[in-house]
């Protein structure tokens, strides 16, 4: 397994809405960042929307500072052939109801053999990773 963090939405939100019940544990990663992280331009797309939609652009651009002010993060793209690969996970996980997004995240964590995930999306576990800081116990 590798030592790359791979980050998911919910810890970027997690970070910067101090009313998220996660946010502490966020906080406390990223005081700690690791040595390899990385996300996806996807993870980043679907952030950057939540933000806006939610809490407005000044939020939004917030969270794109925020990207930039990460040391090292790479943010991996979305091309033809990790799209046939993402189609693929999704046939074969069919019923879990899986956004293309959080497939695009399993294809990149299984390739990669990302070993740790930071996100609150207990999806992202299904390759065998650990979620940090955890998923929400809520239903799926």
């Amino acid at each position: 397994m590798s030592d790359e963090v791979f980050l998911d939405s919910g810890i970027f939100i997690a970070f910067l809405v101090e009313s998220d019940r996660l946010h502490g544990e966020a906080v406390r990663l990223f005081s700690t960042p690791p040595r390899r992280w990385s996300t996806s331009v996807l993870v980043v797309s679907e952030t950057y929307s939540w933000f806006l939609h939610r809490a407005g652009e000044d939020a939004a651009r917030t969270f794109r500072e925020l990207l930039g002010s990460l040391v090292d993060l790479e943010v991996l793209d979305a091309g033809e052939e990790h799209r046939e690969a993402v189609w693929m996970k999704l046939d074969a996980v069919r019923g879990l109801k899986l956004t293309f997004v959080d497939a695009s995240s399993l294809v990149r964590i299984a390739e990669r053999k990302i070993a740790t995930v930071w996100a609150t999306d207990r999806h992202l576990a299904i390759e065998g990773a650990t979620v940090v800081p955890g998923p929400w116990p809520g239903p799926s």
